[in-house]
């Protein structure tokens, strides 16, 4: 009992101690600011999907037909292009089918064949002589044009520090307000990567008027996005 009774009034010791002291000061403050950035940039490269399909009776002669209409149409190319920039992605043939109108099995009429060559263009300026050249020289479709950048480090880098610039003018302002001395930065965090938005991706389908010029060609810019919270210390002033 007499135990209990000592361990009671150190407890209420503790306890008064604590009211007259009042609450702990943390030490250590910190501020949390975010940041973003977008920049724009104009893109340098252009990525081309040139689609060339050929049909015949048999699967062989729609492939023998698809390769001698392809090396025509990659052999005007490099007229353009150096060869390292063209290369094939995708090759297949399909049968081609008659279903008759009573039922049954469907009928092969023939087969067709389709090579798909991708190209790349670092002179943006000979874009719309090349799609024609394509369109003269065989190829049945252009089934994307993409713009990109050959080199996004550049880019990236501005949309990080304009963010951390706004980051930081956000922390000095906040500590003004709150009468706050601004520390030293103590944790960084991208809360996203660097997203690159590519420009505009157009779908061009069926070029048979080679003199078509409705089709607009305008890349616009790319996107880049940068996004970062950054911790300072603080203390009071």
């Amino acid at each position: 009992m007499a135990s209990l009774m000592s361990i009671v009034r150190t407890f209420s010791l503790v306890l008064m101690i604590a009211a007259v002291a009042g609450p702990i000061a943390m030490a250590g403050s910190t501020l949390l600011v975010h940041g973003e950035a977008t920049v724009a940039v104009a893109p340098d490269v252009a990525q081309i999907d040139i689609g060339v399909t050929t049909q015949a009776a048999s699967s062989d002669a729609a492939t023998e037909l698809n390769q001698k209409r392809t090396a025509a149409l990659v052999q005007q190319l490099k007229t353009v292009l150096r060869s390292t920039n063209i290369k094939t992605i995708n090759f297949s043939v399909n049968p081609s089918y008659r279903y008759p109108k009573e039922g049954g099995p469907p009928a092969i009429t023939g087969y067709s064949a389709t090579n798909t060559v991708r190209l790349e263009l670092t002179d943006l300026s000979l874009l719309r002589k090349l799609i024609e050249l394509a369109t003269r020289s065989g190829a049945t479709s252009i089934n994307r044009l993409q713009f990109a950048l050959r080199d996004e480090k550049a880019a990236r880098g501005e949309a990080l520090t304009q963010a951390a610039d706004q980051a930081r003018s956000s922390a000095q302002a906040l500590a003004k307000s709150l009468q706050l001395n601004l520390g030293k930065v103590l944790h960084v965090e991208e809360v996203q990567p660097v997203i690159i938005s590519p420009a505009r991706e157009i779908e061009i389908s069926s070029l048979k008027d080679e003199s078509n010029s409705s089709v607009s060609l305008s890349p616009g810019n790319i996107q880049i996005h940068a996004s970062i919270n950054v911790t300072y210390e603080t203390s009071e002033r």
